[in-house]
């Protein structure tokens, strides 16, 4: 798999260290409309298949029946970063469902919210399934079984109807047989499907324009879109790069990230889909690479632009809160090939 130059890490003005990525821009009738770097490899997308997979939330009447609302639905796409939003809404979505957290197929983990994890263990208490980040999509999951009638029991598996209704949705959005291509296993126990890069891409632009799915599936979709951008803070946390994009825009972007450097953003009014990985799987420049696409897009308005300054070249700070250098992305050099 062929990368190019995504983004410098600076030192003191001089390039420490480089990261490298490739990525695609897509529309939804599956045309790329640019691409860096090899797209059509197998990569894993991760947790940036969470919205997709919510669909079945909707589509099924498990939302309605349960009167999910735009957080709890947020939360069954999100990568949470177990703030007590995160935590507290899993944890009464899960006793209005009569379960209880060993319900979850994910394990028992601390928040990645320092400062939640800080007061956690000032209480006395530890880990805990609903601190997981994935805990909302296990629980929208359950949510499904218990309308369909399906076993709880192995929710996570591959072989489960539920986890098999999930891999046909990804499937018709990004027009590829996941059940043909390898499968891993996620982080939190769920399969862990592959696809190209540019795959993922369409699958992104089919979020982003449902126009040319099923009536039902565009409907779920943009209900969504809706509890993407109401809640945007649920999906991932305060001072993320996926949320403040979402919460700035005011969902004109729909950002999600995935481990080992995914990221992709679905961006409705254009009907285009964006997915990028960082080669070495690193999240730290992702977010700077994927601002600099959306500003040579020409998505961002300048107030935007400014309110998202902290996101699009990081400043790099050192154990004394001094600053000494700053992540930059180099992406946008390739604006004049494809604006």
């Amino acid at each position: 798999m062929s990368f190019e130059t995504f983004a410098e890490i600076t030192r003191h003005n001089i390039v420490e260290s480089r990261h490298f990525g490739a990525a695609a821009i897509c529309d939804a009738d599956g045309t790329i409309v640019h691409q860096w770097g090899d797209v059509d490899s197998l990569i894993f997308p991760r947790s940036a298949l969470k919205p997709a997979l919510a669909i079945a939330l909707i589509e099924s009447g498990a939302a309605d029946a349960y009167q999910l609302s735009d957080a709890e639905l947020a939360l069954a796409c999100a990568s949470h970063n177990g703030e007590p939003i995160h935590s507290d809404g899993v944890a009464a979505w899960l006793a209005r469902l009569g379960l209880t957290p060993d319900d979850l197929a994910c394990g028992s983990v601390l928040p990645d919210d320092q400062a939640t994890v800080h007061k956690i263990l000032a209480q006395g208490q530890g880990s805990c399934r609903i601190h997981h980040n994935c805990s909302g999509k296990h629980v929208g999951f359950l949510t499904y079984c218990l309308h369909l009638g399906l076993p709880i029991k192995g929710h996570h598996l591959r072989t489960h109807p539920a986890q098999q209704n999930g891999l046909d949705i990804l499937s018709d959005l990004a027009n590829v047989d996941l059940c043909s291509s390898p499968m891993g296993i996620d982080g939190c126990g769920f399969p862990a499907p592959t696809m190209p890069l540019a795959k993922l891409a369409h699958m992104v632009a089919s979020f982003a324009d449902p126009s040319k799915l099923s009536v039902e599936r565009s409907k779920a979709i943009y209900r969504l879109h809706q509890a993407m951008s109401h809640k945007p803070f649920h999906v991932s946390g305060h001072g993320s790069v996926v949320s403040d994009v979402m919460h700035v825009t005011k969902g004109k972007i729909l950002v999600k990230s995935g481990a080992e450097g995914i990221m992709t953003a679905a961006i409705p009014s254009l009907g285009l889909g964006i997915a990028l990985k960082i080669a070495d799987g690193s999240a730290r420049a992702r977010g700077a690479v994927l601002l600099a696409m959306l500003k040579s897009l020409d998505v961002l308005s300048d107030v935007e632009l400014d309110q998202l300054h902290n996101h699009i070249k990081p400043k790099i700070f050192n154990s004394r809160h001094e600053f000494v250098g700053e992540i930059r992305a180099t992406i946008h050099q390739e604006k004049s090939q494809w604006a």
